[in-house]
C-alpha cells in the first residue's frame, strides 16, 4: 500500500497515522472445474454475496484488489464480492461494532494482535480442516505462530514484518566504523561515535533514534533486545508477566544509559529525522523501506543488520502479521473459505505465486507470509534492503499473542518512555507495566 499504519504495516510504502470461519470445505456448493488460471468455477446455484473488510483503501490499493477479485467472480458467476475499506485508525472499532450491531462482513483483514480478543467474543469462526492443514504446511513456524491462539489456526497469514537494525552507511563511514555493533555494548558505544554536536552542545546528528509516542515503534524494538538478551515476554500459560526480569530491566538500562549519554533522539516518522541524515541508527520494520528509498539519503546509504544481543543472546526479531479471517455470523463462510483459499494458493503450479502473493508483493511491496510466494518473488525480496528481514524470519518470534494483548502492550509503552523520561528507574518502570499486564491476564482469564 501506498500509506502504513503505525502498527508497522507496509516495506516500501509511505507511512501514515497508525497504524471467519464456519464448516469444512467439504460441505462448500463450489467445485474445481474449467477454471482462468485456477480459479475455482461453479456450477447454476444460489447466487453467494461476500462482503470483504480492509484497511487498504487508497486507489493504488484497492484497484489491484478488486482486479483480483473479479479474476474470482467472472469465473464464479454466482459470487458477487464487495469490498469494503476503512482507514487503519477506525479498523478495530469497525469489526467490533458492526459485529454488535448486525452489520458484520464475511471476510476481515485484520491486525493478528487483536486475535485473543476476538476469539474471546468469539468474533472469529474456527477454521475447516483443510484450511488449517494448508496453513501449517505452507507457512513458515513464526508465521503460523502468529495466526494462532490457544494452539489453533484462525486464518490465512498475509504480509509479515519483521525488525532489524537500520543504519546509515555514510555517518559509519563518517566515524570510522567499519561494522555494525552486534553486542549490546557495542551498541551503546557505537552510538556515542556516531553523535555529532554543535560548539553550543546541541546534537546535530544523534547515534540512535527513539520512536517515542508510538506503541509499536516503542515496544516492538525493545522487545527485541529483550529476546535477544534471552528474556521472555510473558509465562506460557499467559499467567503472568516475565518482562520485567533482570533480562528486561537491562534492556531498559541499555535504552536509558543512550538516552543519558545524550547518544539518541526522540522522533516520529514523519520527522524524518533518519531520512534526513540526522540519525546513524534505528530499529525498525522492513515496511518502512518505501519512506527510505522516496528520500533523499539514497538506499546506497542505508544498511540493515541483526537486532545487538546481550551476552551469551543471539539476535531475535520480533515478528507480527496480518491475516484473513471470516465472522462467526457470516451465513456464507462456505463460500468465504472457498475463495480464501484460491485468494492464497499459487495459481497453476506449486512454484507460481498465489493472488494474494502478486498483490503483497506489487500494490504493496510487501513481504508475503507463504513460503511459495516468497520463493516465486524472489528477485524482489532478495533486494539489498529487504533480504535481511527475510532472512531473519528463521529465528524471528511473534508478536506475544495474549488476551488483553493491546492494553497490555500500551502501557508497557508508557511505562518504558516514563524511563527514558527519568520519571521512574527502568527496575520500577517495568514492574509496574508487569504488575498492570498480571491484572488484565487475571481478568481475562476469569471472563
Amino acid at each position: 500500500m501506498t500509506t502504513s499504519d503505525k502498527t508497522g504495516n507496509r516495506m516500501f510504502m509511505t507511512p501514515v497515522s497508525r497504524r471467519r470461519f464456519a464448516q469444512g470445505l467439504a460441505a462448500s456448493p463450489f467445485v474445481f472445474g474449467a477454471a482462468s488460471r485456477g480459479v475455482r468455477t461453479t456450477y447454476a446455484q444460489d447466487k453467494v454475496k461476500l462482503v470483504v473488510l480492509t484497511h487498504w483503501g487508497s486507489a493504488e490499493q484497492k484497484d489491484p484488489l478488486e482486479k483480483i477479485f473479479a479474476e474470482y467472480t467472472q469465473a464464479n458467476p454466482n459470487v458477487t464480492i464487495e469490498l469494503q475499506t476503512v482507514a487503519f485508525d477506525d479498523l478495530l472499532n469497525r469489526i467490533t461494532t458492526g459485529q454488535l450491531g448486525g452489520e458484520a462482513p464475511d471476510i476481515y483483514h485484520f491486525y493478528n494482535l487483536w486475535l485473543p480478543d476476538f476469539v474471546g467474543s468469539e468474533l472469529l469462526a474456527a477454521p475447516p480442516d483443510d484450511i488449517s492443514t494448508d496453513v501449517t504446511g505452507a507457512y513458515g513456524e513464526g508465521t503460523v505462530g502468529g495466526a494462532s491462539y490457544n494452539s489453533k489456526v484462525w486464518g490465512y497469514p498475509t504480509e509479515v514484518n519483521d525488525y532489524q537494525l537500520i543504519y546509515n552507511k555514510k555517518a559509519f563511514q563518517e566515524a570510522g566504523i567499519t561494522a555494525a555493533p552486534t553486542t549490546f555494548a557495542e551498541f551503546r558505544d557505537t552510538a556515542k561515535k556516531l553523535t555529532k554536536k554543535d560548539s553550543g552542545g546541541k546534537v546535530t546528528q544523534a547515534g540512535f533514534m527513539f520512536l517515542a509516542g508510538w506503541d509499536s515503534g516503542v515496544v516492538h524494538p525493545w522487545t527485541s533486545l529483550l529476546w535477544s538478551n534471552g528474556g521472555q515476554y510473558v509465562a506460557d500459560d499467559y499467567s503472568k508477566a516475565l518482562f520485567n526480569s533482570q533480562a528486561g530491566i537491562d534492556v531498559l538500562q541499555l535504552e536509558t544509559d543512550i538516552v543519558n549519554d545524550g547518544s539518541s533522539i526522540m522522533s516520529t516518522l514523519t520527522d524524518a529525522d533518519f531520512e534526513s541524515g540526522r540519525v546513524g541508527m534505528t530499529i525498525m520494520a522492513n515496511w518502512w523501506g518505501a519512506t527510505l528509498r522516496a528520500s533523499s539519503l539514497g538506499m546506497d546509504n542505508v544498511g540493515v543488520a541483526p537486532i545487538p544481543h546481550g551476552e551469551g543472546g543471539t539476535p531475535i526479531a520480533l515478528q507480527y502479521e496480518w491475516l484473513w479471517g471470516v465472522g462467526n455470523t457470516s451465513q456464507n463462510a462456505d463460500a468465504a473459505w472457498t475463495f480464501l483459499k484460491w485468494l492464497n494458493n499459487p495459481r497453476d503450479s506449486a512454484e507460481a505465486s498465489s493472488p494474494m502473493g502478486e498483490f503483497l508483493t506489487s500494490a504493496l511491496n510487501a513481504i508475503p507470509g507463504r513460503q511459495s510466494d516468497q520463493k516465486a518473488h524472489a528477485d524482489l525480496l532478495s533486494d539489498p534492503f529487504v533480504k535481511p528481514f527475510v532472512d531473519a524470519f528463521a529465528t524471528s518470534k511473534s508478536e506475544p499473542i495474549i488476551p488483553g494483548a493491546q492494553e497490555i502492550k500500551t502501557n508497557l509503552q508508557k511505562q518504558i518512555e516514563s524511563a527514558w523520561a527519568g520519571q521512574e528507574s527502568p527496575t520500577d518502570a517495568l514492574n509496574t507495566a508487569a504488575q498492570d499486564a498480571d491484572r488484565i491476564l487475571k481478568e481475562k482469564a476469569a471472563s
